[in-house]
């Protein structure tokens, strides 16, 4: 790895790492605030008022514990969408933007081989990521200590975001692929930022259930075991193991790509 480039990465994400915090760490801490069993009778009966809207962003089920509670009305839609929006940027900033404005000529003609210069790109990102979940998830327990003392089941959260990680990596190897594939900003957002948006529609769609819910084999997103962490059902390492061979083959796929692609700037 690259320790030079590396500390520019870090330093040039750190700004809307911070901002993606801040907003998920509000949501966070807001529902878990609001956790309530009789509430979550009270948004049962919106959630058989407002069907589709409520399904579509995966608010659906009754909570009979803070986990599902969390699960329900987080991890359907806030915490995949926000983190979703970083991976996409992070494409941007640690990849296209270095083709667009030409400083990777700079870096091309550097000492460093072509291998070492994305493989640090791909490091800064996954770390950045690591570093998000694994922030928004101890302000989660935090949170959960001190509203709700001993409510959590840490192991199944931790298990939980564990998964999700592996869900997030799986979009930056999309967009990571999509950075190293095209040459030009509108490429890469058609691609880097359009599938893994087109994934999250689909599966919104597949939520609403009847004819939409085949739309789910449609989804990386449907790959996430959620539900199944949560209530405690035995299996859900197949799924982690897919989104884990899927993402290694889209950064092997993107690494590939860059180092054999034209890249005279």
């Amino acid at each position: 790895m690259i320790f030079p480039l590396f500390k520019r990465n870090i330093s040039s994400g750190i700004k809307v790492f911070m901002i993606l915090f801040a907003v998920i760490c509000m949501y966070t801490t807001i529902i878990i605030y609001m956790y309530n069993p009789e509430l979550s009778e009270m948004l049962s009966d919106y959630q058989k008022a407002l069907p589709g809207m409520m399904s579509a962003v995966g608010m659906t089920g009754i909570a009979s514990n803070l986990l599902e509670w969390i699960q329900i009305y987080l991890y359907g839609f806030i915490m995949t969408l926000f983190p979703m929006v970083f991976a996409i940027i992070l494409g941007n900033k640690l990849v296209m933007n270095d083709i667009n404005q030409g400083s990777m000529a700079n870096l091309l003609s550097s000492p460093y081989s072509r291998f070492r210069i994305i493989l640090t790109q791909v490091i800064s990102a996954v770390l950045l990521m690591f570093l998000l979940l694994a922030a928004v998830t101890a302000v989660g327990i935090a949170s959960s200590r001190i509203m709700f003392p001993e409510a959590l089941d840490l192991s199944r959260y931790l298990q939980l975001n564990g998964s999700l990680f592996l869900l997030q990596l799986i979009i930056l190897g999309i967009v990571f692929f999509a950075a190293c594939l095209c040459s030009e900003s509108r490429y890469y957002y058609s691609f880097g930022a359009g599938i893994p948006i087109l994934f999250f529609l689909l599966q919104m769609l597949s939520n609403m259930g009847d004819k939409l819910e085949n739309l789910k084999y449609a989804t990386i997103f449907t790959l996430f075991p959620a539900k199944d962490i949560v209530q405690g059902i035995e299996g859900y390492w197949t799924s982690n193991a897919a989104m884990a061979c899927i993402a290694l083959a889209l950064f092997a796929a993107g690494i590939f790509r860059f180092c054999r692609r034209d890249l005279s700037l």
